[in-house]
């Protein structure tokens, strides 16, 4: 992606420190410590706003690096995962809301897949959309690509995940059984980004959210001198992560994580959400997309689905 081409960011070291939005989470030490005191409304069509006290969201955006494409990807350009995090201090609950990278709509002039929003340069035109699609404002994001995702497993040690079921990739050399698996940085990589499954791309975002929670599980594992010692391990890796609000100082608040709690939300094919379709491509073939089940760019279910499921 050309330089002129990317969207405003400042980077900053502790923001991004927070393990990059703890790889897709933003996690509630982002939002509690770095984004405290700034509200977010849950809307309805009508902007029904529901909480007054404050819970905090930004919208994740993950996608393999540039340069990488021969090793994980062949288009590095888009968006593997586009999650939206969401905070409630008073729960102390992370909600993690994968958004379908097929999903086909609006955002500003074009119509486009929002795996192409970074790449067409329509972030603030899909911000500006999102409390439409899940009911939820939000101005704040960040980018990062798997050599992060790969930088700081590794220097965690590895992480414990729990599959309900076994993974395989028929075309390359990985494997997992179901059950507790100890994984390192390459072998998350590629468990987050594998769709060999039924579910295709709905697979792969309940498995992200795993790692995620594995994530922080290990982090929250550590010493406050290991999680110092951590944080600056890892600094060379952040610095490629982008967004578009600083943090701030929040190393202190990374000490006091142990009570929170994850919810996930996939908007899989089994919520009834979604109708397949197929659209032109320029390159001569069909580009299969995401529409809700109302029409195009009609998202009242899916906002009424999300909003059902918050914690």
């Amino acid at each position: 992606m050309a330089a002129e081409n990317k969207p405003p960011a400042s980077k900053n070291i502790i923001g991004v420190l927070c393990l990059t939005a703890l790889l897709l989470s933003g996690l509630a030490f982002i939002a509690y410590g770095a984004l405290k005191g700034e509200q977010v409304e849950v809307v309805s069509k009508e902007a029904d706003t529901r909480s007054a006290n404050g819970p905090l969201a930004v919208i994740a955006f993950g996608q393999v690096g540039i340069g990488q494409g021969g090793q994980w990807h062949f288009a590095p350009d888009l968006a593997d995962a586009v999650v939206l995090i969401y905070f409630d201090p008073e729960t102390r609950v992370v909600n993690l809301i994968s958004l379908p990278r097929d999903l086909y709509g609006d955002f500003g002039d074009e119509r486009i897949k929002i795996n192409r929003v970074i790449t067409n340069d329509k972030i603030s035109e899909f911000i500006e959309t999102l409390p439409l699609i899940t009911g939820i404002k939000t101005d704040k994001y960040v980018i990062f690509d798997l050599s992060i995702v790969k930088g700081i497993i590794d220097n965690l040690g590895g992480i414990e995940v729990r599959l309900p079921s076994a993974v395989y990739d028929p075309v390359g050399s990985f494997s997992l059984s179901a059950g507790i698996n100890h994984l390192g940085g390459e072998e998350a990589v590629w468990l987050i980004r594998n769709r060999y499954a039924p579910e295709g791309d709905f697979f792969r975002e309940k498995n992200q959210h795993l790692v995620l929670e594995a994530i922080f599980a290990r982090f929250a594992q550590l010493t406050t001198i290991e999680k110092t010692s951590f944080i600056f391990r890892i600094l060379p890796y952040l610095s490629q992560s982008t967004s578009n609000f600083s943090l701030g100082e929040t190393i202190s608040g990374l000490q006091t994580t142990g009570d929170i709690t994850f919810n996930s939300i996939v908007l899989d094919f089994d919520t009834e959400l979604w109708q397949s379709a197929r659209i032109p491509n320029p390159t001569g073939e069909d580009a299969y997309v995401l529409l809700p089940k109302e029409g195009i760019n009609e998202y009242g279910a899916v906002r009424t689905y999300i909003k059902a499921r918050l914690k």
